[in-house]
């Protein structure tokens, strides 16, 4: 007996729910609903619990003693990839057949701006008619969600360099910096919240919000996760020594394939020199150098870090 092909919109209502529940970003979500009326109507639209961007802490810096304010905006990077051309060949690779990676910011009045991927500052005007479209459907393209990016600016809207993460997990929903060494905390509401600083000694780099935590690393490479009770715990530990020459060492957070990766580079002035990166092993406390990257791509810039 053949097998009995059941038509996409007579799907078990059961199973719609279990896949709308794995859904985790609103461009999934919409696509999901998109397809047709069963669908819509198994899958609420999303819901956006999080605060709406940009949002403003309030710092204090023990020295000198003063108060500042700073706005944080969120963007989201995407892969468009548009639909196959059947008179085109399959075997010729162009920007176009290829895809665009965008990111986007929506303003406080709901309007999408578009950034350049790899600049917080760079806003785009106008793109290349040639190989972008003048009209973007997205129930036609394959969107992929990248990551979330976010910025920090100055009251004179001036990029901070301050590094951020955000949770916007409902049990804990917080903000992290690091400033001027210090690793900072405050809770993500809509209210303007003053940030407080922890009491340790370490001089802090880099923070990224990962499963429901925050890793935050340190100068020399040392580690620590901060638990929702602001319990710091050590989980790696120094990987390079103090130098005093003129080479100097930045390190970045990256998640990547649902890994903590550190990303070491290495510069002798303003240039940078090399780079090394390396896999947290959380069972043993170390950074593992890594000797290749699995064909992924890390784009680590100062104000942000995400994958491609």
């Amino acid at each position: 007996m053949a097998d009995r092909v059941v038509p996409w919109n007579n799907l078990p209502t059961d199973l719609l729910e279990a896949v709308g529940k794995r859904l985790k970003t609103k461009t999934d979500v919409s696509r999901f609903r998109a397809i047709c009326r069963s669908w819509r109507s198994s899958v609420p639209p999303f819901d956006q619990k999080q605060p709406r961007f940009p949002i403003r802490i309030m710092m204090k810096f023990p020295f000198p003693v003063n108060c500042f304010f700073l706005t944080i905006t969120e963007d989201t990077v995407y892969h468009l990839v548009p639909p196959p051309n059947i008179n085109s060949d399959d075997s010729a690779s162009t920007p176009s057949t290829r895809g665009w990676v965008v990111r986007l910011r929506e303003g406080e009045s709901g309007e999408p701006s578009m950034l350049h991927p790899l600049s917080s500052s760079f806003h785009i005007k106008r793109l290349p008619k040639s190989v972008f479209p003048k009209l973007l459907n997205l129930l036609e393209f394959r969107v992929f969600e990248l990551a979330k990016t976010y910025t920090m600016y100055h009251s004179d809207r001036s990029v901070s360099s301050y590094r951020v993460a955000i949770s916007l997990s409902p049990d804990w929903p917080a903000i992290m910096v690091v400033a001027a060494g210090k690793l900072y905390h405050c809770k993500l509401g809509p209210d303007i919240e003053m940030c407080t600083m922890f009491d340790t000694s370490e001089v802090f780099e880099d923070v990224i919000c990962f499963e429901g935590k925050f890793y935050a690393v340190c100068h020399n490479g040392t580690a620590v996760v901060v638990d929702p009770s602001l319990e710091m715990t050590l989980i790696a530990s120094p990987i390079s020594p103090d130098h005093g020459s003129s080479v100097h060492f930045i390190k970045n957070l990256v998640e990547s394939l649902g890994e903590i990766l550190l990303v070491e580079r290495h510069r002798r002035y303003l240039f940078p020199v090399k780079f090394r990166v390396y896999k947290l092993n959380a069972v043993e406390r170390k950074w593992v150098e890594m000797e290749g990257l699995d064909g992924r791509i890390l784009c680590v810039g100062n104000n942000n870090c995400c994958f491609f």
